[in-house]
């Protein structure tokens, strides 16, 4: 029997916090090269239950795999580090948790065109296939500090996601 990601994590001490489950591109240096984040994409993933939870990483892990294999001149964006925060760290299968996924971008035009694609038609059938409503998912963007270029405002939003949203390209 294969073994699922989580259930190969669990297998050890329960983790009481985020939990790595998947390396992305900002603890691998080699994945990004000398290619320089432009922008950057918090995913939350909330899922009801754990064989949903299960179901979302492994799904992240057969696209990572696939992204893996294209050409480095294609590799536009990448997948950042994947965190899992279980619902009920003393006994994780019992419960749901929230999937966090980050995703990096390379190219401010590509970034501009594809940004959104989160939830687009395709993503928003795999959620179906994972059993994530759209509801349970959020996506926020953030544009790196030299690419970005911000407007002052009478009243400055205090959160990182107020200021990136106040952010222009």
């Amino acid at each position: 029997m294969v073994q699922s990601v989580l259930e190969a994590i669990l297998s050890g001490p329960t983790p009481r916090t985020r939990t790595q489950v998947l390396t992305g591109e900002s603890s691998d240096p080699a994945r990004r090269g000398d290619k320089k984040v432009v922008a950057f994409s918090d995913c939350r993933y909330r899922c009801a239950d754990f064989a949903t939870l299960v179901r979302c990483v492994d799904a992240i892990k057969d696209s990572d795999d696939k992204l893996r294999a294209r050409p480095d001149d294609l590799m536009l964006w990448d997948w950042d580090d994947t965190h899992v925060q279980f619902d009920n760290p003393d006994d994780p299968r019992s419960g749901g948790g929230i999937v966090f996924l980050g995703v990096a971008w390379y190219d401010m035009e590509f970034f501009t065109e594809r940004g959104g694609a989160g939830f687009s038609r395709m993503h928003r059938k795999v959620y179906e296939l994972i059993g994530i409503p759209e509801d349970a998912i959020t996506i926020q963007h953030f544009l790196c500090a030299d690419v970005a270029r911000f407007t002052a405002t009478e009243d400055v939003p205090d959160s990182p996601a107020a200021l990136a949203a106040g952010a222009t390209i």
